[in-house]
């Protein structure tokens, strides 16, 4: 007989299409056959095989020793999805069980013979009563109850029970469809998007992510089978980013045991009960590892059920919030992946942007240094890159290939938490005082050299992350913003804004998930994060006076922690300085004071953004500048007004048309211009 999971299957099918003709004419006599005639040719394919048999019942008990003979008989090294059932513990009750809730799923006219055998006419599927008096009928000794297996097979999530305000011989069976499709060795037909089958040779051993990952975390993962065979552990629990390489290290070691991974994606914590419950007989059934992905947000703990009818190797995917508990987590070890250092990315873009094209080298190297990207990043970065280049016809790719594919991915990733602002290293445009320019450049150098300065530090620095936190403080319209830009243009990166409209919530628990995917998202990308008016959200904490309270300080609490554990890049505006928490200044790295203008600088902010062709006298320009104590926003939108008027009125920007937009500023704050008119 052959050995292939089809072939096997069919045996069984055969088995318990047999068992159901055989009580079909015990209870209603032969004829009854020709108003089922559909199952005539499979009554003569089993006569076919096996030597004449003069009755139904007698070629039902032969199939049966014969099917079981087979098995018995089969080679230890033959590994088939219903071979492995049997190895987990399953009987031949228990098979043939199986194969009579799914004969419904074989054929559709067994509904119409289940109907009559049950006293549930419009019920298509098997009872647990009916299953009962099959699986005993035409056997001598003793046979467990149907509901005995039946509940067996369903804490195994092989079966489904149906109706349970019916008494229990009344309750009917199924059998999930993915379980149905892997018992036959076909592809199996998701009802979720949660489920992915990943096969052995999709990944790599983890002798080959040597220099992707940390060399400590893959010899501890080449011991895991070995310790799992023991009874010593249940499988790990892999922490860190999103595409840091924690599912390509589960997939080394999947590969080593030449097992396939069943990748489980659970967005929602209501959706982790049915997905394990269904992945417990399809890791078994497909021979493969399961690997549940979860990302939870602050104070979540989420409870892992046990993966139904599964005793093997197990993986938990978690980013650096939340918790898991349950008797699957309990056995299970916790390790951490953390980002790529240089030398993981220069690998990794060494691969994506294929390093052996002539003139990509040194791109590899830029990129490696300046894009701080997870793996997962790096190859989908690197995928998109050459895309671009191909468009423009060139083989090799440039950086400017590798900008506009990152700002791509991080429109994809970012654009609902936060908004892409322009960059620009127009320096010019930037009127500030000889300090703060210092400071910006120190940022700068501060930013650039982020990682490096981590292998330089002494001891007392142990723990410190690669990331950066500045603090941008003045008045409104001092050129925060636009320094901000400027800063993410010298380091080839994008700077993206917070919406604090899109997350800060009112209900409790909220601002923190969403500022917790926020932060998540920007370290993944290496985005430059714009928090503008940050002390809105990193205000003061209070004496707890009400609930309220209570909360706000929590808020801020999580967002002191999260701001220390940060690893990209965070510049923070704000022009109430006095209002921002103690706790957060002395976090931050570099704090750069914008001040106000003086009379120098307000003359060049006037000559910066008044039209070429004006005819304003240098002596007015001097008085305004001196006189009129305004900032560098205030300035911009007294020439843009002066500007509009000139056009109305299609002349050039003249004293009395600046007069008039210098006038609109002053108003605006309630107060009196300076000039005399």
């Amino acid at each position: 007989m052959s050995d292939t999971p089809q072939a096997h299957i069919e045996r069984w099918l055969q088995h318990a299409i047999l068992r159901v003709a055989a009580y079909l004419t015990s209870v209603g006599g032969g004829g009854v056959l020709d108003r089922y005639a559909f199952l005539r040719p499979y009554i003569d394919s089993a006569r076919q095989q096996l030597s004449p048999v003069p009755t139904l019942a007698e070629l039902d008990a032969a199939w049966g020793r014969a099917v079981n003979e087979a098995d018995a008989a089969m080679p230890d090294h033959v590994d088939l999805p219903l071979v492995r059932l049997r190895r987990a513990g399953l009987t031949r009750d228990h098979l043939l069980a199986l194969m009579l809730v799914g004969l419904v799923e074989l054929d559709a006219r067994f509904s119409t013979v289940y109907s009559v055998l049950h006293p549930f006419p419009d019920e298509l599927r098997i009872t647990v009563g009916l299953l009962d008096d099959l699986l005993r009928f035409n056997v001598t000794g003793t046979v467990p109850s149907g509901w005995d297996i039946i509940s067996d097979l369903e804490q195994r999530g092989l079966v489904s029970l149906h109706h349970p305000e019916r008494p229990r011989a009344a309750r009917t069976v199924s059998v999930p469809a993915p379980v149905w499709d892997a018992c036959q060795g076909r592809p199996v037909t998701w009802d979720s998007p949660a489920f992915t089958r990943y096969p052995a040779a999709d990944f790599v051993s983890l002798a080959d992510l040597q220099g992707l990952l940390p060399g400590d975390i893959l010899e501890r993962l080449s011991r895991m089978p070995e310790l799992v065979a023991n009874g010593l552990l249940k499988g790990v629990v892999l922490r860190g980013m999103r595409g840091s390489g924690r599912l390509r290290a589960l997939g080394g070691v999947a590969q080593a045991l030449d097992r396939d991974v069943l990748h489980l994606r659970c967005d929602e914590p209501a959706q982790i009960a049915p997905v394990c419950r269904l992945a417990g007989p399809l890791a078994l059934l497909l021979d493969a590892v399961p690997v549940i992905d979860l990302e939870l947000a602050p104070g979540d703990i989420l409870t892992l059920p046990p993966l139904a009818g599964y005793e093997g190797l197990a993986g938990i995917i978690l980013n650096r919030e939340g918790s898991v508990r349950g008797p699957l987590a309990e056995r299970c070890v916790t390790l951490y992946l953390p980002a790529p250092d240089y030398d993981a990315r220069l690998r990794g873009w060494s691969q994506a942007l294929d390093a052996s094209v002539n003139g990509t080298g040194a791109v590899v190297d830029a990129v490696s240094r300046n894009y701080h990207l997870t793996l997962g990043g790096v190859e989908r970065a690197g995928q998109l890159a050459r895309a671009y280049a191909a468009l423009d016809g060139r083989a090799h790719v440039e950086i400017t290939d590798v900008q506009e594919a990152c700002r791509a991915l991080n429109q994809q990733t970012l654009e609902n938490l936060a908004t892409r602002i322009h960059t620009t290293r127009d320096w010019d445009n930037l009127i500030i005082s000889e300090a703060t320019q210092a400071e910006l450049n120190n940022l700068i150098m501060r930013c650039r050299q982020r990682e490096a300065v981590l292998a330089h530090l002494g001891r007392g620095f142990k723990g410190t992350t690669r990331g950066v936190r500045a603090l941008f403080s003045g008045p409104s319209g001092t050129g925060k913003t636009l320094a901000a830009r400027i800063v993410a243009a010298e380091l080839g990166l994008d700077l993206y804004r917070v919406e604090l409209s899109s997350v800060v919530s009112k209900y409790i628990g909220e601002t923190e998930r969403n500022l917790s995917q926020l932060f998540a998202r920007a370290e993944e990308q290496d985005v430059v994060l714009l928090l503008d008016e940050g002390d809105s959200l990193l205000t003061a904490r209070t004496d707890v006076r009400n609930s309220t309270d209570r909360y706000a300080n929590m808020e801020t609490n999580y967002l002191l922690q999260r701001l220390e554990q940060y690893e990209g890049i965070i510049l923070i505006t704000t022009n109430a300085a006095d209002r921002i928490d103690s706790a957060f200044q002395r976090r931050m790295d570099v704090f750069v004071e914008f001040s106000l203008p003086d009379a120098g600088q307000r003359q060049q902010l006037w000559r910066l953004h008044l039209p070429e062709q004006h005819t304003i006298s240098d002596s007015f320009l001097r008085t305004v500048a001196l006189r009129c104590q305004l900032t560098g926003g205030q300035i911009r939108n007294a020439a843009l007004h002066a500007t509009v008027l000139a056009l109305e009125a299609n002349e050039p920007v003249g004293e009395f048309f600046l007069a008039d937009g210098i006038q609109r500023e002053y108003t605006k704050i309630g107060a009196v211009t300076p000039l005399p008119y």
